[in-house]
């Protein structure tokens, strides 16, 4: 090479440097990381939302379509990874991986992140559950590959949060999460890491918001994608193949608003972490629904009010939630992306739960005090996003009495945390039709552990 061709060669390898300096830097956290540097209280956050999430996984494979697929595959093939909810039935991890992380977004109970504007645990404990098992992987590498993937995932959707108009959070950037997470759980070297994660990158869905408001239940399968294609990434990294350099910004620059924010990739390494600002859900609706049903909840707490008495519901909230303004939903998952039928659900059921947003519930006596709900937009609402995502909820009941109720936050976060008794009450209910009630202790035990994947896998059974 001529002393031109050296230094281009020289400032081309600079230009590079710099532009994937954040993203090397997150890959070396990754395959670096030990379980002695996570703190104690994260790795219990960590273990408690591997428990909630094992929960809702469970809890969503009595879908039908689930259910159906689930048979199907267990049917045609043999492997070495458990299918949650069936009598013991394993697959390829491949499959595992889909379909538990399927199953587990169809209840909207899983848990997330405002700063990310998503849900990553669901994006990336299947495809560790199934590495895992089939690996025959500890509890304590299981618990920090857990750690590394969710960092990542959140970390990833924050450089390129908001996301462009009409893209569904879900798919976008979780299968870098899980990439991540099944690299460090194999042990890979930093370089080996960052290519499964540029990889991944490559394969980000289009997803569609409009799939959830309209009903179409291939929203339910962006998860799953994510945790196959994280899978996917890391096998081929380990065979050999390359990313795109900076291919995290490059791949996920095209979804994004604005342009990326690669420093939001390392910021914070090792002494923020994202999973202690991530929160859980009791409500099984969009979040968006979510400060609309605490104060609904506030307003039933305080006051007895029935069905029968309420006239109209006036609902204040912010932009991207007054938007979910379809007060007659045609089947369980435009339900769940509905404020005007979460309202007239709750009134007619009592309850915000898994029941409340079936298709069963889909009731002539929902839809009438839907149509009576009016959801507009409040500019002080607004103004407080992303930091707070508040509601204001007035009831006027026939007899023309106003009930009010304001809520600044959902519960579930940093602000009104839920109750470890509250989460283990969630978990109960979900999993105990599955499993049975005289397993849910020691399934809730081995996923606080958290215990081996093989372990912690053999007791979802039904």
């Amino acid at each position: 090479m001529n002393e031109p061709q050296e230094r281009a060669a020289e400032s081309g390898a600079n230009a590079e440097s710099e532009s994937e300096l954040d993203e090397r830097s997150l890959a070396s956290f990754v395959a670096a990381l030990d379980t002695s540097a996570i703190p104690d209280r994260v790795a219990d956050r960590a273990s408690l939302t591997i428990a909630d999430t094992v929960g809702v996984i469970l809890g969503g494979t009595s879908d039908p379509a689930v259910a159906a697929l689930t048979a199907d595959w267990a049917a045609q093939n043999g492997g070495n990874a458990t299918l949650f909810g069936t009598a013991g039935q394993r697959t390829s991890p491949y499959q595992a991986a889909f379909l538990n992380g399927t199953a587990g977004s169809v209840l909207e109970l899983d848990e997330g992140h405002r700063f990310a504007a998503g849900h990553p645990a669901i994006h990336v404990l299947p495809a560790l559950l199934a590495d895992g098992e089939s690996e025959f992987k500890s509890g304590q590498e299981f618990l920090t590959a857990f750690v590394a993937a969710y960092e990542t995932a959140v970390r990833v959707a924050r450089m390129v949060v908001p996301l462009t108009s009409a893209y569904h959070p879900h798919g976008v950037w979780g299968a870098v999460g899980a990439a991540a997470g099944v690299a460090r759980l194999r042990e890979f070297d930093a370089e080996t890491t960052l290519h499964a994660m540029r990889i991944a990158a490559n394969y980000a869905q289009h997803t569609r918001f409009e799939a959830a408001t309209e009903g179409a239940t291939v929203r339910n399968g962006y998860t799953g994608m994510s945790n196959l294609a994280g899978l996917v990434a890391a096998d081929q990294a380990q065979a050999g193949f390359t990313g795109l350099t900076d291919g995290l910004a490059r791949h996920l620059q095209s979804v994004a608003d604005a342009e990326p924010e690669r420093d939001a990739l390392a910021a914070g390494l090792g002494e923020l972490w994202e999973i202690e600002r991530g929160y859980f859900k009791r409500h099984a609706a969009c979040r968006y629904t979510h400060p609309v049903l605490d104060a609904l909840t506030q307003i039933r707490a305080d006051h007895d009010v029935s069905a029968a008495d309420v006239d109209a519901v006036t609902v204040e909230t912010y932009p991207a939630a007054a938007t979910l303004s379809n007060p007659e939903p045609t089947n369980a998952l435009q339900a769940k992306f509905s404020i005007p039928f979460a309202v007239g659900t709750v009134l007619t059921t009592g309850t915000t739960g898994k029941e409340a947003f079936t298709d069963e519930a889909l009731t002539e006596d929902a839809y009438k005090l839907a149509r009576r709900v009016t959801v507009t937009v409040a500019d002080d609402v607004a103004a407080r996003v992303p930091d707070e995502r508040g509601a204001r909820v007035r009831v006027t009941l026939d007899n023309g009495e106003t009930l009010d109720a304001s809520v600044r936050s959902a519960r579930g976060g940093e602000h009104d945390p839920f109750t470890e008794a509250e989460l283990r009450a969630k978990f109960d209910e979900l999993v105990a039709p599955v499993v049975g009630s005289s397993h849910v202790d020691h399934l809730w035990g081995a996923a606080r552990e958290p215990a081996a994947p093989r372990v912690l896998c053999t007791l979802t059974r039904a």
